[in-house]
């Protein structure tokens, strides 16, 4: 079956889990919302995304979840109810993570930034994170990303996106019923070419960046956060 961006959407707001993954799970499940929900319970630290989503502490997250039969979304008001919730990014606030900078070849030419935000120092001093950003830093190179995510690109510069896409679609002939859809497709192509989450790995095609960050964050037991992205060429 084909999965809509707002069920994606949906699924996300129900899970806190990331775009890729609930991609999957929707196509898993034959678009069934509680299977797809069960399948992301399965395959990811619910913990953590009760964590991340609500910034209540993981004690707390773990007993919110015992108590309410292991539903996500019952859990998450749980911990509103019950005043456990803070905000996520007071944690964050005292900088925690790292910078990776990668710079390419002998001639020095070309160079990318990139700062990824994590909860605890424990993390940030973690091998296999700091491996996980450099990987970030390689993509960015390879890659050219504009935006970390779509989620990132200006209001103004989506509606011109979305604009510019109908008139391409209107321009091709395509019957008027079908403009949503094509323009939806081209602007999921143009995510995939310009936004680093959303872009393919470059070592493994198989996964987006996206599904990269979801891993990790499920290893390393804490969200992660991708703060600022640089490209930098010499003489462009």
């Amino acid at each position: 079956m084909s999965v809509t961006v707002e069920d994606i959407k949906k699924l996300r707001a129900k899970t806190s889990a990331g775009m890729g993954l609930c991609k999957e799970a929707l196509e898993k499940s034959d678009g069934d919302m509680e299977k797809a929900v069960e399948y992301i319970n399965k395959r990811s630290d619910v913990i953590g995304r009760l964590h991340n989503l609500t910034g209540a502490k993981i004690g707390l997250c773990k007993l919110a979840f015992e108590e309410t039969g292991k539903d996500f979304e019952k859990a998450v008001e749980l911990i509103k109810e019950k005043g456990w919730d803070e905000p996520i990014e007071s944690e964050c606030e005292i900088g925690n993570g790292v910078i990776d900078a990668y710079l390419h070849g002998t001639d020095q030419k070309l160079a990318s930034l990139v700062e990824v935000k994590c909860q605890t120092d424990f993390v940030a001093k973690n091998q296999e994170f700091k491996e996980f950003v450099h990987e970030l830093s390689l993509q960015v190179a390879a890659m050219k990303p504009k935006y970390i995510s779509k989620d990132n690109i200006p209001e103004n510069e989506q509606k011109e996106l979305e604009d510019m896409f109908t008139k391409e679609t209107k321009a091709e002939g395509k019957p008027e019923n079908m403009f949503p859809k094509i323009v939806e497709g081209k602007l999921n192509n143009y995510y995939q070419e310009n936004c680093l989450l959303e872009q393919k790995w470059f070592k493994d095609e198989s996964k987006t960046m996206r599904n990269l960050v979801d891993e990790t964050q499920t290893k390393l037991g804490e969200p992660l956060e991708v703060r600022r992205i640089l490209y930098w060429e010499f003489g462009k």
